[in-house]
């Protein structure tokens, strides 16, 4: 992992805090460009971005006890699809803070935001759809895994695009399950 000093600053106190939060909550990571952030264009590359979505996804399973009952279960989580949307460029030492948030559900597929905030603007934002992946490829819905966390709840309506993701993929596995 590229971001492994960081990886244990944000995970270690998320997973064993003891206090947990609430699976819709907003989670944030506090966070600054170093200089191996850049590229030679001077600017925060744009993998990085990812590395750090895949950051926040860590802390959000760390705080809200997901990762014990995941692997509990045997459940892994897999990221179907990410779309990054940048609006301005972070340099080195800038200081920022990303915020993930679960947004919705459908099926077996999950939905995040992560957004990045630097001195008050809104920097990148990232649409995340990821599921469960069960022992022996076993299909897990979100109704299961909210249900194995005992928060059972109704998903918040999803916008657009995340359904326009969700629907994708899906069209995609059927071709993929159709040419078997």
């Amino acid at each position: 992992m590229n971001l492994f000093f960081r990886f244990l600053r944000v995970f270690l106190p998320a997973f064993f805090s003891g206090k947990r939060t609430p699976l819709l909550d907003v989670h944030v990571i506090r966070s600054a460009v170093w200089i191996g952030d850049q590229d030679p264009m001077g600017h925060m590359t744009n993998s990085r971005y990812s590395s750090f979505t895949d950051l926040g996804i860590m802390n959000f399973m760390g705080r809200t006890g997901t990762l014990k009952v995941f692997r509990k279960q045997g459940w892994i989580p897999i990221i179907q699809h990410e779309s990054l949307t940048f609006h301005r460029m972070m340099k080195f030492p800038q200081k920022f803070e990303l915020r993930t948030q679960m947004v919705g559900w459908d099926g077996s597929y999950i939905c995040f935001r992560h957004e990045f905030h630097s001195k008050g603007k809104l920097i990148a934002e990232s649409r995340m759809v990821a599921r469960l992946v069960g022992r022996k490829r076993a299909r897990v819905t979100a109704d299961m895994a909210l249900e194995a966390l005992g928060q059972p709840m109704a998903s918040p309506p999803l916008g657009q695009r995340y359904m326009d993701a969700i629907n994708d993929l899906r069209s995609k596995a059927e071709e993929t399950a159709a040419a078997k």
